[in-house]
């Protein structure tokens, strides 16, 4: 059991954020997607977030070890694009997200794909709040870019999409 000084101690130590943001690029920037034809947007939307995001730095198995107990302060976690477009015809570039299969479609009749071009696709994680230890109003900016710069795709982080990141892309309120 801690005691009574352990608990001030840390308090002292954590500098505490408010609504920080993380906005990852993600690559190539015209992300291809093979779904059913009948797919509205929505339906795209939810089957990238059921194929992706559950195998990038906000999932349970990744963010502890990336963010600590900064975890549990996940609020939102979403892409977001700048445009969409049904392509007419299979495309010449590569297929980022074939079609699983086994996806739930209401019923199981044989289903015709098509294919769907997301522009600037970008992955954000949202905490309603963020801790660092040993952390001012110096160094905030570089403590961050160190912990964020630490989730992105690399030879030890493999992802089903590249994440990038401009240190830009954080925000945050103190």
């Amino acid at each position: 059991m801690k005691k009574l000084i352990s608990y001030i101690k840390e308090a002292y130590e954590t500098y505490r954020l408010n609504n920080v943001t993380v906005k990852y690029d993600c690559a190539p920037r015209d992300f291809i997607i093979e779904a059913p034809e009948t797919f509205e947007e929505s339906d795209l939307q939810t089957y990238m977030d059921d194929k992706l995001l559950g195998e990038l730095p906000s999932n349970i198995k990744y963010s502890e070890t990336f963010f600590g107990k900064n975890c549990d302060n996940i609020y939102d976690v979403y892409f977001e694009y700048d445009t969409y477009t049904r392509l007419a015809n299979k495309p010449t570039a590569k297929v980022n997200l074939e079609w699983d299969p086994k996806y739930k479609q209401g019923s199981s009749e044989d289903i015709t794909l098509n294919y769907y071009k997301i522009t600037n696709l970008k992955y954000i994680i949202g905490f309603d709040r963020f801790d660092i230890l040993n952390g001012n109003k110096d160094n905030v900016e570089n403590v961050l870019k160190e912990i964020f710069m630490a989730t992105v795709s690399n030879d030890n982080n493999k992802y089903p999409i590249e994440i990038s990141l401009d240190p830009k892309n954080i925000e945050y309120h103190e």
